[in-house]
């Protein structure tokens, strides 16, 4: 088995990155690679702890079910080199969470007895999984989590974007996830340790662009690999905390059919009606100008939306205020 698997899977995984040679043939020698399809389990919540994996190929997402007996939820997404398991095989205690397979994924699987004789044998592998667990014992001491890179892809057809971000955001990554449709790249998120710096989408910038992501049916392939930058590589362009500006796309993504419903039809044309433009909001008046200058000659809502530069929720409650206001009709 060790000739047919490429062992660099192991080599950047956190427990077998640092291991000699013969430890890592030793682990491929006795192993088991297993091949997982949409929605296949790799072990469930309560599950006796008799394999650890590492994921070789794909993404695995990890579901928990709350214990209040409410709906189980996906929390996070693990990709290539990250290994699941080794903790309910050191403790004996049930497996905590549900772990599947979203698309496609080939995870490698050690059994808990070829585990034990790993670290009996081979003092190394012993020594560097107390090193992986201090380091884990020490993040959580610190409430600060130690960015291991990752590496993620999938089609959004099988994953949730937001947990996607969101597994990126908790694990302090660095990088470019990447969303791209028919090859051609329609979105990049720059994350720096976890927070967004930079974000693209179509016209896009910044704020806006992030906020799009969420109201637009988006489609396609995605992929994250971690990368190291230094910081003063870095110039942010986004206005508020990575969680923030999640839970604030969550937000409008649920408030924008709702403002759809007051404005049913996106081809209507709308013209001003007042003789100058009354907004008292300064933080949003350059785009009520925006929205404004253009609707001098006339424009629809799918006009807006490809003419300015702002999400489709910003230019929605833009229309309806001036509507509700009386300035066009």
């Amino acid at each position: 088995m060790d000739e047919l698997i490429d062992p660099a899977f192991l080599r950047g995984s956190e427990l077998f990155e640092n291991q000699p040679a013969e430890v890592v043939r030793a682990v491929l020698t006795q192993g088991q690679l297993l091949e997982f399809g949409p929605g296949d389990v790799v072990f469930r919540q309560g599950d006796q702890g008799d394999r650890l994996f590492v994921v070789k190929s794909g993404v695995i997402e990890v579901v928990a079910a709350p214990s209040d007996g409410s709906e189980a939820v996906v929390v996070a997404y693990l990709g290539t080199g990250e290994v699941i398991g080794e903790l309910a095989l050191l403790t004996g205690s049930p497996r905590s969470a549900t772990v599947r397979s979203p698309e496609h994924a080939e995870v490698f699987a050690v059994d808990k007895t070829v585990f034990f004789d790993l670290m009996d044998v081979l003092p190394a592998f012993a020594r560097n999984l107390c090193v992986v667990l201090a380091r884990r014992l020490e993040t959580t001491t610190l409430k600060a989590p130690r960015a291991v890179s990752k590496q993620l892809q999938g089609n959004l057809k099988y994953f949730d974007l937001a947990t996607v971000m969101q597994t990126l955001i908790g694990s302090r990554q660095t990088g470019a996830l990447v969303v791209s449709q028919d090859k051609h790249r329609v979105a990049e998120i720059f994350f720096f340790r976890g927070n967004i710096a930079r974000a693209r989408y179509r016209q896009l910038i910044g704020d806006d662009a992030v906020f799009q992501l969420f109201q637009s049916p988006v489609e396609g392939d995605f992929s994250f690999t971690g990368r190291d930058v230094r910081e003063e590589e870095v110039q942010s362009e986004i206005s508020m905390p990575a969680i923030s500006i999640l839970m604030e796309s969550v937000r409008l993504q649920d408030e924008l059919p709702m403002l759809k419903e007051r404005v049913s039809d996106p081809g209507r044309v709308f013209r001003q009606k007042a003789a100058h433009l009354s907004w008292e909001e300064p933080d949003t008046i350059e785009l009520a100008a925006a929205v404004w200058s253009r609707l001098k000659r006339g424009a629809s809502l799918e006009d807006l939306q490809r003419e300015v530069p702002r999400s489709s929720h910003a230019i929605y409650r833009t229309v309806i205020a001036l509507l509700d206001g009386g300035q066009i009709e």
